[in-house]
């Protein structure tokens, strides 16, 4: 990218970049020289505007979600702290299950890609929001188009910051590092909060 172009269009080149050539966007994006403090501070600012987002969508429809969902979402400030600690854990997650498999990346470009694809997810989530309010079956075209277009583009980022060269092999560890994950968080929740945390899943 030219060096004298303004952030914006440097923003909107890696955005098409990124839905084009996957692995050379991971490329030039960790070529970028972000510092480490931007890093942090955006891995805030995504999980804040993302939990904003949620909140607003899913606002006259908590009847129907689980009770910790519900109690997650009834409060802004709560559902921020648990998407930066859920980004959070998916950065350390993406680093060191990289690393036991012989990758290379280091843990800031982890974080730098975790916050880059999350900002994507933002957009998704926006115009999600806009659907649901003048389309709502086209709201979960969109989520699900999205869903599956983040898991694609993950893979590809983790292929690249770690040098591996096989994306499905990737997909696979991302797959089992999730159920995993999932199975030891929900173990924990139920220690917490109670077998009926899950009772309307």
């Amino acid at each position: 990218m030219s060096p004298h172009s303004t952030l914006g269009d440097r923003i909107s080149a890696l955005a098409v970049l990124t839905l084009q050539d996957p692995r050379q966007a991971a490329r030039t994006l960790l070529a970028e020289g972000v510092p480490l403090r931007a890093r942090t501070a955006g891995l805030l600012l995504v999980a804040v505007v993302s939990a904003l987002l949620a909140s607003l969508q899913l606002g006259t429809g908590r009847q129907g979600l689980d009770p910790f969902s519900a109690f997650m979402l009834a409060s802004p400030f709560r559902a921020a702290v648990v998407q930066w600690l859920f980004l959070a854990l998916s950065v350390v997650l993406i680093h060191r299950v990289g690393r036991a498999f012989g990758g290379r990346g280091a843990l800031a470009d982890a974080l730098l890609i975790v916050v880059w694809l999350q900002l994507l997810t933002l957009v998704l989530q926006v115009l999600q929001l806009v659907a649901s309010l003048i389309a709502p079956p086209l709201a979960g075209v969109i989520g699900l188009g999205g869903f599956v277009l983040f898991l694609w583009l993950m893979t590809a980022f983790i292929a690249e910051l770690h040098g591996f060269a096989s994306r499905g092999l990737v997909f696979l560890g991302m797959v089992l590092t999730a159920i995993a994950t999932g199975l030891v968080l929900g173990t924990a929740l139920i220690l917490l909060f109670g077998p009926e945390t899950f009772a309307d899943v």
